[in-house]
Parts: structure tokens; C-alpha cells; sequence
């Protein structure tokens, strides 16, 4: 065991697995990643209460609405995407970056209708610090090491 990314576990048998640890970095991706759903689902459900506002129009009640529900239901399924992450799932890992992606689209549009909404600022520095620890360094290394797009 030359590092702990290369450790392998013994099974109950006592043969060893091939799979590595992640690296602490990618465990930090998914705590990111963790993060931004539970800020997505808040900020959807903040953003569908903002809605209520008097000066509102009804078109705008409207589009903040979709926007709301849409960012909730990213986050939910930003959740259960995560945790592929650990198991050197490549497609885990374009997908999460994808979904991030959008995340940060939907609240550029929240930010557009509702600009003074502050911790819809937050979830894009929470998004793209998570895009950014999954594809450099370690994280990188760790996903090119494994043989295919699906692993686990």
C-alpha cells in the first residue's frame, strides 16, 4: 500500500477488492455536491415564497414559480446523483457537472426576476467550487483511472 489512494479493503473472506479510495478531494465533491442540493431545494422553496411579494405581476408570480419548482426538483435529484461519485462513476461525474450546470443557469434566471436574493449567490459559488474540485487534480486522476463509464 504505497498511498491511501491505492489502499484496497479485505472482504470478509479475506480477498482484497480492486477499487481505491477516494481521494479526500473527491469526498469534498460530494459533500459539495450534498451541499448544493440541500441550497437548491432552500433557494427553490425560498424563491416560491418570494412570489407572494405585492409588487409582483402575475406573469412574474408565474415564472417565479416554474423557476422555483424547477430548482427544488434539481436539487432533489442533485442528491441522489452525488453519491455515484464515490464509486468512480464517470457518468455520476458529467452528470453532476451537468446538473450544476443547469443549476447555475436557473439561478441566473432567479437572479434576473429576484435580484435581491443574496444566497442564490452562495449556491453559484457553491456550484462551480464543486465543478472545479471534480475535474482537477486528484479527483481527475482518480476518475481516468477507471476502466469504464460505469464502474459500480
Amino acid at each position: 500500500m504505497s498511498d491511501a489512494s491505492d489502499a484496497t479493503a479485505p472482504e470478509p473472506g479475506g480477498t482484497r477488492r480492486g477499487t481505491r479510495r477516494p481521494p479526500p478531494e473527491l469526498v469534498v465533491a460530494v459533500v459539495l455536491g450534498y451541499l448544493n442540493g440541500v441550497a437548491l431545494i432552500l433557494s427553490g422553496i425560498v424563491l416560491m415564497f418570494s412570489r407572494y411579494l405585492p409588487d409582483a405581476t402575475e406573469t412574474e408570480r408565474f415564472v417565479i414559480t416554474i423557476i422555483g419548482a424547477c430548482i427544488v426538483l434539481l436539487g432533489l435529484f442533485m442528491i441522489t446523483i452525488a453519491a455515484g461519485l464515490t464509486r468512480a462513476r464517470r457518468d455520476a461525474r458529467v452528470l453532476v457537472t451537468v446538473l450544476l450546470g443547469i443549476a447555475i443557469a436557473l439561478d441566473a434566471a432567479a437572479l434576473v426576476a429576484s435580484p435581491d436574493q443574496w444566497f442564490v449567490i452562495a449556491q453559484v459559488v457553491l456550484a462551480a467550487s464543486a465543478v472545479t474540485v471534480l475535474w482537477t487534480g486528484r479527483t481527475a486522476r482518480f476518475f481516468s483511472h477507471t476502466e469504464g463509464a460505469r464502474t459500480g
